[in-house]
């Protein structure tokens, strides 16, 4: 199971977006996919209309003192055999940074949690909150990998360099090796770029041969992005051959060639 987390502290970057699309270019290509709607606005179970099943929320399993199985709810599936299953976010989340400040373990809960889910999915993606928070912390501390969205901003710049103090502070004390960065995706993009923005893409990649985190793709803003949320669909579902579907089909392929 090739576990991600796809994050930034900084609000507004497409994060929740390019977690539901690159799963569902996952899922399109055959792959069983979970997503986990860590962020507690809920953005991704509003996006894809999932409602959350009977039993055990997330947030509830997260702050239990005891093992609580939660239940991924289904999705869609695809022609390959390919499944799109979510793990929904209830109000409830909103609280849970504050209680599990009070618990121990506490940035391993999300481990404990997700751990009877081992070996039923092939890739599991992590929507995580826009915060450097003990909830973020849990999802660092238990995915192999991480994906960072950014936009062409300077704002982005300064959050970065944020984020990847946290992950260096996160490998060092809560995992016995160090998180695999993939790369960044620019998200939001306007076309055609204006002179700021191409200035801040020129800063980001100067960024990203210091820090070894590559560029891996663009996602220009566009409806069909919008639309597809809209009717709780996937891009590569809502519209197969537009080049946003083309983009998250690549980074599916990236994500499945790093071993």
């Amino acid at each position: 199971m090739t576990t991600t987390a796809v994050v930034n502290q900084k609000g507004g970057v497409g994060k929740t977006k390019l977690t539901i699309n690159v799963g569902g270019a996952l899922a399109e290509g055959g792959a069983r996919v979970l997503l986990v709607d860590l962020d507690p606005s809920g953005y991704l179970t509003d996006a894809l209309k999932v409602t959350p099943s009977d039993g055990f929320s997330l947030a509830e399993a997260l702050t239990s003192s005891r093992r609580a199985r939660v239940e991924p709810v289904r999705h869609s599936t695809t022609e390959k055999g390919g499944v799109l299953d979510v793990l929904p976010n209830t109000a409830a989340m909103l609280t849970v940074a504050r209680e599990l400040d009070r618990l121990r373990g506490r940035e391993q809960r999300l481990a404990r949690v997700l751990a009877p889910l081992d070996g039923d999915y092939d890739q599991v993606l992590i929507d995580c909150p826009p915060t450097l928070d003990v909830v973020t912390d849990n999802a660092l501390a238990w995915a192999r990998r991480a994906l960072i969205p950014v936009q062409a901003e300077d704002t982005t710049l300064k959050a970065l360099q944020l984020l990847l103090g946290q992950i260096a502070m996160v490998d060092e004390f809560l995992r016995a090796e160090p998180l695999v960065l993939h790369g960044m995706v620019v998200s939001l993009l306007r076309r055609p770029p204006s002179v700021y923005a191409r200035s801040v893409l020129t800063d980001l990649e100067r960024l990203a041969d210091q820090a070894g985190l590559p560029i891996l793709g663009t996602v220009p803003l566009s409806v069909v992005v919008t639309e597809a949320a809209r009717h709780g669909r996937t891009v590569v579902d809502h519209a197969p051959t537009s080049y946003h579907a083309t983009v998250y089909r690549a980074l599916a392929k990236t994500l499945e060639d790093v071993p």
